[in-house]
């Protein structure tokens, strides 16, 4: 399952009728059929003792339903990964590095370039900010709806945006390597006074009154909000409420989920740059797919305030650009603490961050064949890296009861509404009325199997600085994020039939400066992240 970002709660206009609970006594009959569910036994005496406190149980049910529960209310227990927290005095220090452009180039030229030249030919003014939207909306209403990879264009909030900034930077108030770039959003982010459906029919005209944090911060870097891009519908996939995202590259293709939008429009040279979210490969599988660059920081790093909840402790918000420096550039900008998000933290982030390859150890999770084939290894290798081969124990049986559990309490409104029955193509409604019969003890018993999980993920990490693969790494897909890593998609062509190529790096918690660092080097050895599609065949 492929899945990202969600808090939810139906707006009151959309729910029609709430599911009543039953009037009728629950009976020592019932507690036997829970019983069975939940793989435990218990004698008639046992059931007759608790019997009254159960009927009890249900009143307060209704109790809690009657509390104004809303989308960004979320529980007052707080997922760290190991190691977690705020460090005092943590700085953060993006550094673009140079960049001269031979010429400008035709606007197809332009529309490909990586977020640094975009950077370079915006403060050198030879290209301004309005000019650069305005090319970017051409291009969104040209090749956006043939992708059906754009929900809402933001035409009139750009424009105003781009001449803000064109005005400050003739004024000689320069922000930053953002200012004046246009981008997307995955619409699972709130826009003040802009519809945030999720991707989904039930919620197509929900409109919020506050911008995420991350908006804000953008909005603070001065880039420009152009689009509102596809998602699957509530994190789910490629597939929205108009249809299947395409894959640029290869139109016959969905783009993967569910931040589908966001790598398809980057893809295709319709944004500058975008932003995704991910609760379990939601970044890193549509980057796969469309070969661009996707970037999941380490849990917590971003704050996921006014961004759709789906799992209260495995959402994670990022950068999905043309390249890694990109994403560096976009990660500086909108990481740190966030009094509105308690799992945010703190800490320090420096690109490019100094570090010696001589003495980089790194794991490689893939066909023994490749340890001595792959490129990506024999290029580490060949600037003294130590490579070995690793494997990890697999994730305990049962521990992704967590996310279906947390999507269970986000969407319980609307699982209790009417409006679920409207939600097409996808297999939520399932899930979110499954998790209901998981007990509330074996919710946290997995949780406690997770920090094992954490431990033995360190543990078998041991003294690696990063862990390489092909895809989504998919044998530690769920460990990384389950755990909190920070993974690096990097596009790697295609196999020749049409089915993209990849490497994924995976680094230590919170040492997303280095891992960027070390990706930025081995893209920057290959041409696959300057490549473009054919746009001709959508």
């Amino acid at each position: 399952m492929l899945v990202a970002a969600a808090a939810s709660a139906i707006p009151a206009s959309l729910v029609t009728t709430q599911a009543k609970a039953s009037g009728e006594e629950i009976t020592l009959d019932d507690l036997k059929s829970m019983e069975k569910i939940a793989g435990i036994s218990f004698s008639d005496e046992e059931r007759k003792r608790v019997l009254a406190e159960i009927r009890g149980a249900r009143s307060g049910f209704a109790g809690i339903r009657k509390q104004p529960i809303t989308a960004t209310v979320e529980p007052s227990t707080t997922f760290h990964p190991l190691g977690g927290g705020s460090i005092s005095g943590a700085r953060v220090r993006a550094r673009r590095t140079p960049s001269n452009p031979a010429r400008r180039g035709t606007d197809e030229d332009v529309a490909f370039l990586p977020l640094k030249d975009l950077a370079h030919l915006i403060e050198t003014k030879q290209v301004s900010p309005v000019e650069l939207t305005e090319l970017y909306l051409s291009r969104l209403k040209k090749y956006g709806d043939r992708l059906l990879c754009v929900i809402t264009l933001t035409e009139d909030l750009a424009m105003e945006q781009a001449r803000r900034a064109e005005q400050e930077i003739k004024a000689g108030k320069y922000r930053g390597p953002l200012h004046g770039i246009p981008y997307g959003i995955k619409d699972l982010f709130s826009t003040k006074g802009i519809p945030t459906t999720w991707g989904a029919g039930p919620f197509e005209h929900q409109v919020f009154d506050y911008d995420a944090t991350v908006v804000e911060r953008l909005n603070a870097a001065g880039a420009i909000l152009v689009a509102k891009l596809s998602c699957g519908s509530l994190a789910q996939g490629d597939v929205w409420f108009r249809g299947t995202t395409k894959n640029p590259w290869n139109p016959k293709q969905g783009s993967s989920g569910s931040s589908a939008g966001s790598a398809a429009a980057t893809a295709a040279g319709l944004v500058g740059f975008s932003i995704g979210t991910e609760t379990y490969g939601s970044i890193t599988s549509p980057s796969v797919r469309c070969r661009v660059t996707g970037f999941r920081p380490t849990y917590g790093r971003v704050s996921r305030y006014g961004a759709m909840g789906l799992s209260y402790t495995m959402d994670k918000v990022g950068p999905i650009c043309r390249d890694v420096e990109d994403c560096a550039l976009v990660f500086a900008a909108i990481c740190g603490a966030d009094s509105k998000d308690l799992a945010s933290v703190d800490r320090s982030f420096e690109y490019p961050h100094r570090l010696s390859l001589k003495k980089l150890r790194v794991g490689w999770v893939g066909p023994e064949s490749g340890l001595t084939s792959d490129s990506v290894l024999k290029l580490l290798r060949e600037a003294g890296a130590t490579i070995k081969p690793v494997k990890f124990s697999p994730m305990p049986d049962g521990v992704n009861q967590i996310l279906n559990v947390e999507a269970g309490s986000a969407f319980d409104e609307f699982t209790r509404g009417e409006a679920i029955h409207d939600l097409k193509n996808s297999s939520w409604p399932e899930t979110f009325r499954a998790s209901r019969y998981i007990p509330g003890v074996e919710y946290l018993q997995a949780q406690r199997a997770r920090t094992l999980l954490m431990h033995k993920f360190e543990e078998e990490f041991g003294d690696l600085d990063l862990v390489v693969g092909g895809g989504v790494l998919g044998p530690i897909l769920g460990h990384c994020n389950y755990c909190g890593h920070p993974q690096v998609a990097l596009p790697f062509g295609d196999d020749g039939k049409g089915n993209s190529q990849s490497r994924s790096l995976v680094g230590r918690l919170y040492r997303d400066d280095e891992l960027l660092t070390i990706a930025k080097f081995v893209q920057g050895q290959f041409d696959f992240h300057r490549r473009r599609p054919d746009l001709s065949k959508i």
